[in-house]
């Protein structure tokens, strides 16, 4: 490490520190007001984030899917000045991910055989649930959040414009959702619900 890499670090706890003193039990609406004020420290804050919310036996695993995981997520995508080291990281690890190998990945982090999720996963395409990018973040030991912004990236870096199956024009503005990715893959039964039920899931 650095001495302006442990400066950056000393200083971002520095800002936490106060801001937990601050806010003992801070909702994720002044998580995100706190990252997009601190852009250059989004993904500590977004990791402390989650991190203390985890340890909290009283927290709500379907408000920290949908109100923490996305607000910290989405402040720290629009973070101007995110350090490119840990996106960087996670660009090269996910590139072992294509390819023939990419089920057995798949596997890992409980997608089974549902390499097309998984692909759709690592271009952006599709709002993945919050414990497949931590499963796969671990399996390849890289940030969390920098996996997320590599997500994001790949996806705002596709062609405009995708096309229907009638063969006219249909441009993604954002991902869609993990439900409506499971719907349009045809999943259904038990196998659909399985994957539906990774929204609520942690671990």
């Amino acid at each position: 490490m650095t001495d302006m890499t442990r400066s950056a670090s000393s200083e971002a706890s520095d800002l936490i520190e106060a801001f937990l003193a601050a806010n003992p039990l801070p909702s994720s609406e002044q998580w995100k007001a706190f990252t997009l004020a601190n852009p250059e420290h989004a993904a500590q804050i977004a990791d402390t984030a989650l991190m203390l919310t985890l340890d909290d036996a009283d927290f709500d695993a379907e408000e920290l899917d949908v109100e923490l995981f996305n607000a910290t997520r989405s402040a720290m995508l629009n973070a101007v000045h995110l350090s490119s080291v840990p996106v960087a990281a996670a660009k090269t690890a996910l590139k072992v991910c294509r390819g023939p190998i990419a089920r057995r990945y798949a596997r890992e982090i409980g997608l089974g055989e549902r390499v097309d999720l998984f692909n759709q996963m690592l271009a952006g395409e599709l709002s993945a649930p919050y414990v497949l990018v931590k499963r796969l973040a671990k399996t390849l030991q890289v940030r969390m959040t920098a996996l997320a912004e590599v997500f994001a990236l790949n996806f705002q870096n596709q062609p405009v414009q995708s096309y229907k199956a009638d063969g006219k024009p249909n441009a993604l503005r954002q991902p869609v959702s993990w439900e409506q990715a499971v719907r349009d893959a045809g999943i259904t039964g038990e196998e659909a619900a399985r994957l539906l039920h990774l929204e609520k899931e942690m671990d």
